[in-house]
């Protein structure tokens, strides 16, 4: 008996030696938001959008646990008899895990995670509420917003989140390297992070083709699922980005195509179209500029229904691992309320 107990000490000695934590960092958000677009717009506002705090577990070289926790608009939580009701795009706040996975590394070339993830999706998707690692305040409404479909539902025309299995890697050459990821989940449904009822997975896919040495980045994503909150219709969307720099200069863009399959109450396939181009100039090392132009196609089908945004904007290193940032979006949307209207963001974005 003293022999197994000394024999259970020792290895418990030794894993706890072969563990590391890194860790907590994370990111906060503040913003201040004003617009014409309607009366309530008009008030203007402040949100403290994010409050994310992540670390990694490194059990050996190969394997590592990460996990994500995210207090999102503040950190008032709903009560009991509000819970059915709550919604933490319109509340006072919401408290998730953002992310949390097992990962395991063959080799550089293939490795495996398991568990919660951002869905690999365009550019920004898998750094989606991560404000400190872009530019603008928001990502660009075409690829990374929520749109109605035709049912009049708003959605994403993919997951952000997705739940199951992923297979990465890199393979690094002498003058291009390619990444890629590869995944099957739960999809989406009214309960997509416990138990699938929709037998139909969410299933997808991301490449990126860089070459270093022209500043050039080439990438593809996939997503498709039969989408269980919207009678369980096929939901297929693909996107393109390329991302090109020269010194202090930088182009961006992505188009992305979506097909929403038939449900019994439309008689037609949505067809949805998006694309933005972006142009940016780094001044001085610590000040950026840009442009953008955004445009977004619900429905091929239809005409003088598409939302156009041009954004002009700016951000500043004030201090290391802290960006201010200020932008104006002129928005054209045939089915707001006010179809020309103005958007003015300012915010802070922190990474400790």
């Amino acid at each position: 008996m003293k022999f197994k107990i000394i024999c259970v000490f020792f290895v418990f000695v030794e894993i706890c030696i072969g563990q590391e934590f890194i860790g907590p960092h994370g990111y906060l958000t503040f913003e201040a938001e004003i617009s014409n677009k309607d009366s309530l717009s008009e008030l203007g506002t402040f949100d403290l959008h994010h409050f994310n705090i992540m670390g990694n577990y490194l059990l050996n070289p190969r394997a590592r646990v990460f996990g994500e926790i995210e207090w999102e608009h503040g950190t008032d939580l709903p009560s009991e008899e509000n819970l059915g009701m709550y919604d933490s795009e319109n509340s006072s706040g919401s408290l998730r895990l953002e992310r949390a996975w097992f990962e395991y590394a063959l080799s550089p070339k293939l490795k495996f995670r398991f568990g919660k993830y951002l869905t690999p999706y365009g550019i920004y998707n898998e750094i989606h509420d991560a404000a400190p690692a872009f530019d603008t305040s928001v990502l660009p409404y075409s690829i990374y917003g929520k749109h109605r479909n035709l049912l009049g539902q708003v959605q994403r025309f993919y997951s952000k989140f997705s739940l199951g299995i992923v297979a990465l890697g890199r393979i690094e050459k002498n003058i291009y390297s390619i990444e890629y990821k590869v995944f099957i989940s739960n999809g989406r449904g009214t309960n997509s992070f416990e138990n699938d009822d929709n037998k139909d997975k969410g299933l997808g896919s991301r490449l990126l083709f860089e070459l270093p040495s022209r500043g050039l980045k080439f990438g593809y994503s996939v997503y498709t699922d039969k989408n269980g909150r919207v009678f369980h219709s096929r939901q297929t969307s693909h996107s393109f980005d390329l991302r090109f720099e020269k010194k202090r200069w930088r182009l961006t863009g992505e188009f992305a195509h979506s097909r929403l399959g038939k449900v019994e109450k439309t008689a037609y396939l949505q067809i949805a179209n998006a694309a933005y181009g972006e142009l940016a100039y780094l001044l001085l090392k610590r000040q950026t500029v840009l442009i953008r132009y955004d445009v977004f196609d619900p429905d091929r089908k239809l005409k003088n229904d598409r939302v156009r945004d041009i954004t002009i904007a700016t951000n500043y290193q004030i201090i290391k691992r802290s960006l201010i940032k200020a932008e104006v979006h002129f928005w054209h949307d045939n089915y707001s309320q006010r179809q020309n209207y103005v958007q003015a963001i300012a915010s802070l974005a922190v990474v400790f």
